[in-house]
């Protein structure tokens, strides 16, 4: 089964300099478009940022927050006292925890384009921290490695998982599907086919089943997968 989300069909909101597309959203009101969760997958939003632009100080509590950044260069700030800028094809971990208030701001000279996931942990009341991994994929190709899970490098506190590579032109590569998890995919960049779909720039898929996902790279294609228990929830 493989069921497809166009990026021309997003749902989101806009502000000035800030458009956020929901594949997921953790509000009733979205439950109409974009699906409401997906195992403890509670936000997938894919975030633009014009430079000059951003989100002040805000607050988080009690999520896993992953930031991948897909283009351009974002700083951040948070109220542990922590700063750092991450670029193209870094990936920022985020414990909410008891409590956080961070900020993300363009400062740079090109638009930003991000995907951030929020994913509920199995434990409330966590210590809140952070870990910034710049270029976790190591500049391999036509692979997919695990960037973040509960097993590292960077560590969640849930059985999940995201994995990201480039696939060049005209290469394949399989991923192992299991019945009880949850599989969504993301073009970040270029455009692939899942067996018989295909995927373009933005778009994103939910996939089950057992077996082998094929993945044929059309284009120089950036692949992220999130990968979820089909059931979960906090102690």
């Amino acid at each position: 089964m493989i069921r497809t989300v166009s990026a021309n069909g997003l749902g989101g909101y806009a502000m000035p300099g800030i458009s956020v597309r929901d594949h997921f959203r953790k509000v009733p009101e979205n439950s109409g478009g974009p699906r409401f969760c997906l195992g403890p997958l509670r936000t997938l939003a894919e975030t633009t940022i014009d430079p000059g632009c951003g989100f002040p100080m805000h607050a988080h509590r009690d999520f896993e927050i992953i930031s991948y950044v897909c283009t351009g260069e974002l700083t951040h700030a948070d109220t542990l006292g922590n700063r750092g800028r991450l670029a193209a094809g870094d990936v920022q971990v985020m414990t909410s925890g008891t409590g956080i208030r961070h900020s993300e701001v363009n400062d740079g000279t090109q638009p930003v384009r991000m995907y951030q996931f929020w994913i509920e942990p199995r434990t409330l009341g966590l210590a809140p921290d952070y870990v910034d991994l710049h270029q976790p994929a190591g500049g391999a190709t036509n692979a997919l490695r695990v960037l973040v899970s509960n097993a590292g490098p960077a560590r969640i506190d849930q059985d999940a998982a995201l994995l990201a590579g480039r696939v060049e032109a005209g290469c394949e590569i399989d991923h192992p599907l299991d019945r009880d998890r949850h599989t969504y995919v993301l073009a970040a960049a270029g455009r692939f086919r899942l067996g018989d779909v295909e995927l373009r720039l933005g778009d994103g898929a939910e996939v089950g089943g057992t077996g082998m996902l094929q993945i044929a790279a059309l284009e120089d294609s950036d692949i992220v997968i999130v990968d979820l228990p089909r059931s979960s929830g906090p102690d």
